[in-house]
């Protein structure tokens, strides 16, 4: 899926007065790393792409476990989070 990158101080010290997290999904690619998918308030209906905080790269964690925490805890999202593993890919420790 090939989206337009938000970067993450966009969701965290450049967040508007008002703005939401709407949808937030982690998917797995298939070198069984993770990466975050957010939809936000105040940019209408798209989904992106979470990037580094100062880099326009794409932020991977090694276990889905890490990128749920880093969403309720670094973004303050308490919605449901969806979680799309890669289809085919049965590692344990990647969970």
């Amino acid at each position: 899926m090939d989206l337009e990158l938000l970067l993450e101080r966009e969701l965290t010290t450049l967040r508007p007065p008002g703005g939401t997290i709407t949808d937030v999904h982690v998917c797995q690619r298939d070198c069984g790393r993770w990466y975050i998918n957010v939809r936000v308030s105040w940019r209408g209906t798209a989904l992106f792409h979470v990037g580094l905080y100062d880099k326009k790269r794409i932020r991977l964690y090694k276990k889905a476990s890490s990128a749920i925490r880093h969403v309720i805890l670094g973004y303050g999202y308490e919605e449901v989070v969806h979680v799309h593993p890669c289809p085919g890919l049965r590692d344990e420790k990647a969970f």
